[in-house]
């Protein structure tokens, strides 16, 4: 068996590989991230070995960028595997090659951490797999650059007018929103009519605000004690955040109907687990994709980077060590923000959540235990393919 490493990069890749003996095949080789370059690392695999069964290629499972390779490698006949980029720095410091580092010598030692054994069989996901992670990732982004537009938007809205926030329990709201577009700053919302915001305020707000409010928010503008100097620039930009947040919410919707729909063609019983929405429930499936390449639900939870780690010496041995955090963040993140609202509403999980708090758990500590706990639930669902039953 030869066992081959792609060291990958953006544009440029380089193959290695080993025989059983860890003795060096060829000349490792560089070849570029397109058909070309693809097509040179196969015609140098056959002058490895003259049928692709008898070789094994793996690549580092970091970014996105090995994807191609792996994909057109397994077009045509070859198996490829993935190796952790944490193995791969034990095999340097192994070989004593801490202080060197390139290209060519990072394929050496993926091959040689293949050929020790230390690797983990993957394929791509399936069409609609593939598209629920893109989608449930870029709607991630999008949460995230909503949130951190509103957040401008707020740290400008308390030096200029910090009696807003007051005013409405939502500063983003449809009524606050649509009043912010109209005036950012007290001087501007002072200068306009207490008819004018009330208009403003009723129509966006579908009758809920009136007179009251509008008189109530003139009062305020009148009375405050906001920043001054450079209130153009601060209005300019204010609106600017309200405006990006309302485009960035419209296009998360766009993007929650496509995964839902997509949800429900591939994993709908995800949804019969307590505490798992739509959106958690999406990015779950999509992270793990197909349930059977696990060997058991203990191994998924190693895959979410939520199993302990271990601290021990001897007879000493850490009690309560805090998880890897080695495996996906986002299935990590689904999961355990899954669990939160699960130990509230699933009567098990919310029994042995306490239990936990009753050992002196604290919270943050007990909430990743019914993760833990979740994951076995979720992979018997996944798995079996029956609706949750909380009698079980």
């Amino acid at each position: 068996m030869i066992f081959a490493g792609v060291d990958i990069a953006k544009t440029d890749h380089v193959i290695a590989a080993v025989d059983e003996r860890g003795d060096t095949i060829a000349r490792p080789m560089p070849f570029k991230n397109s058909e070309a370059g693809f097509e040179r690392c196969i015609a140098w695999l056959e002058g490895a070995a003259e049928k692709p069964g008898e070789v094994l290629v793996a690549m580092e499972a970091t970014g996105h960028y090995w994807m191609a390779c792996f994909s057109y490698l397994v077009a045509h006949g070859y198996a490829c595997v993935v190796v952790n980029p944490m193995h791969v720095h034990a095999m340097r410091k192994m070989k004593s090659l801490s202080g060197v580092k390139n290209d060519r010598i990072d394929a050496w030692l993926i091959a040689e951490t293949l050929r020790i054994g230390e690797y983990e069989t993957t394929r791509l996901a399936t069409d609609e797999i593939q598209s629920l992670r893109e989608l449930t990732r870029f709607r991630q982004g999008l949460r995230d650059s909503i949130a951190e537009a509103k957040t401008h938007a707020i740290c400008l809205l308390d030096s200029y007018f910090p009696e807003y926030a007051g005013l409405f329990s939502d500063v983003f709201g449809a009524a606050s929103a649509e009043l912010l577009l109209k005036a950012q700053t007290p001087a501007a919302m002072a200068r306009l009519k207490t008819t004018t915001i009330a208009k403003i305020l009723s129509e966006a707000s579908r009758g809920h605000f009136g007179k009251d409010k509008a008189a109530e928010v003139r009062t305020v503008a009148k009375s405050s004690v906001g920043v001054r100097i450079g209130e153009d620039a601060a209005a300019f930009a204010i609106r600017e955040y309200v405006e990006l947040v309302r485009h960035l919410e419209k296009k998360a919707a766009l993007v929650d109907g496509k995964i839902e729909e997509l949800l429900l063609s591939v994993e709908p019983l995800i949804l019969t687990i307590p505490g798992i929405s739509v959106v958690l429930g999406s990015q779950i499936v999509a992270e793990i994709g197909d349930v059977h390449r696990f060997k058991n639900a203990a191994s998924v939870v190693k895959y979410a980077g939520l199993n302990s780690g271990v601290d021990q010496s001897g007879r000493f041995e850490a009690v309560g060590s805090p998880i890897t955090k080695q495996g996906s963040p986002y299935l990590r993140r689904a999961i355990w923000l899954a669990a939160e609202s699960a130990r509230k509403f699933d009567p098990n999980l919310k029994a042995f959540y306490e239990k936990k708090r009753a050992e002196g758990k604290a919270h943050r500590v007990a909430v990743t235990a019914v993760a833990r706990k979740l994951v076995h639930i979720i992979f018997a669902v996944m798995r079996d393919q029956v609706p949750y039953n909380p009698a079980k």
